[in-house]
């Protein structure tokens, strides 16, 4: 049978044909990509909107209803709008306070979607957020108010003074700025937003600041220390990041704005890698290590910072106790590294004063253990009771011990604390 000849093989479309396939399906890519984009957008935006509509139905009620239960609580309410409440950090401090002491005025608002009550901080309210996200809110709305306000430096003090609390607003404004212009000039060598020559309000600039520091605006105990806040720089604040949250006092900021900026930098190039933990974990510390010195930061580095992790830059932020070291030998201070972030100056000189080495460290476990941590640290902390701390010390050194039991000293030593926990005026009279 003969064979059927194969047919010859398609030749290949022109190359026009391939390009306009190819433009196709190009087209026809970018066409669902778009599409895609717009979807996402679309549902972007319907979420956007939700979080409006949520923040909306927020803001309303803590105009209305939760207002009025302060008003009727607190007479000095009643003459001041939502507005001006949210922009005077003490008023919504308050509020806050008040509302931990009676939480039960505001239970018919404390309720789920379906009305059961909510007696947590964490379950969503009929909202959609719970109280905890609520508190947030009021944290950084108080907070943005307060920025814009005060702008980035007062200079009218008639309109500082018609504000409530202007007056002590204005002067600690007014130290605060005057130090950032003295000590922290921006990078750039340009005068820093607070320097008295540029107006006094810029909105863009208290927006920008804003936008800095919201992500770390996130508890009730910051709220008194907005107008500290309002001065800090841009920059500063990015460098910190969740440090900024180790500063709970107002002297913790002001003593922070007081290093200024060339010994914040120094430190940062002395402590090298360790320079992220620092300001994470304690950005005062910056001041300590620049007064101690790349020499002597070392020395504690090596001999501490193995035992003590981050509680390490706790020695820097307290100067005194920092200054008592430099005549310690390391090996002294190494075994202070479980409680060396907890006390003060004085009780470091006395431990080394009246004990043998071997007997530092058991001192402080004991004492620790048997008075608890509130009593512990009233006596040997910062200020602590020099001359409690002193006497315990004294004490412990006169113990007569067994030298082949090595558990002698921990027995009889807790006795001595026992003692002063049971009745600490007698124990006092005796001294």
């Amino acid at each position: 049978m003969a064979r059927t000849p194969a047919s010859p093989p398609r030749p290949p479309p022109p190359a026009a044909n391939r390009n306009r396939s190819g433009e196709a399906a190009k087209k026809g890519g970018a066409r669902d990509k778009a599409g895609q984009d717009k979807r996402a957008s679309h549902k972007g935006g319907q979420e956007r909107a939700g979080q409006a509509h949520v923040i909306q139905t927020i803001n309303e009620t803590l105009r209305g209803p939760v207002l009025e239960i302060y008003r009727s609580l607190l007479p000095p309410l009643r003459t001041m709008d939502y507005e001006g409440i949210l922009a005077t950090p003490t008023l919504v401090d308050g509020c806050l306070r008040l509302f931990e002491k009676r939480r039960d005025l505001f239970a018919a608002l404390l309720v789920t979607e379906t009305g059961a009550p909510v007696t947590d901080d964490d379950t969503p309210l009929r909202c959609g957020r719970s109280v905890t996200d609520i508190r947030t809110l009021v944290v950084r709305t108080a907070a943005k108010k307060y920025f814009r306000a005060h702008g980035d430096r007062i200079h009218n003090a008639d309109e500082t003074k018609a504000r409530a609390g202007g007056t002590v607003s204005a002067s600690l404004v007014a130290r605060l700025f005057d130090l950032v212009a003295r000590l922290w000039p921006s990078r750039d060598g340009r005068k820093p937003a607070s320097d008295p020559a540029r107006k006094p309000t810029d909105k863009g600039g208290a927006d920008r600041l804003y936008e800095a520091m919201a992500p770390y605006l996130r508890h009730p105990w910051q709220v008194p220390l907005i107008p500290y806040y309002v001065a800090l720089p841009r920059t500063l604040v990015a460098e910190m990041g969740e440090g900024l949250l180790s500063l709970r006092r107002p002297d913790d900021l002001e003593s922070l704005l007081r290093i200024g900026r060339a010994d914040f930098n120094e430190a940062q190039a002395i402590c090298g890698d360790l320079s992220r933990e620092m300001l994470d974990t304690n950005p005062r510390a910056a001041q300590g290590v620049t007064r101690a010195g790349g020499k002597e930061y070392e020395r504690l580095r090596s001999g501490l910072h193995a035992h003590m992790g981050p509680r390490f830059w706790t020695v820097f932020a307290e100067l005194d106790v920092l200054d008592s070291l430099r005549t310690k030998s390391t090996a002294d201070i190494v075994e202070m590294a479980t409680h060396l972030d907890r006390i003060g100056s004085n009780s470091v000189d006395s431990l080394v004063k009246f004990l043998q080495r071997p007997q530092i460290a058991p001192f402080l476990r004991v004492a620790d253990a048997v008075l608890g941590r509130e009593v512990f640290d009233t006596v040997f902390g910062v200020p602590g009771n020099p001359k409690l701390a002193r006497a315990f010390a004294q004490k412990a050194a006169q113990l007569r011990v067994d030298r082949d039991d090595p558990e002698d000293f921990d027995r009889k030593l807790t006795f001595v604390f026992q003692a002063y926990r049971t009745a600490p005026d007698e124990f006092a009279k005796a001294l």
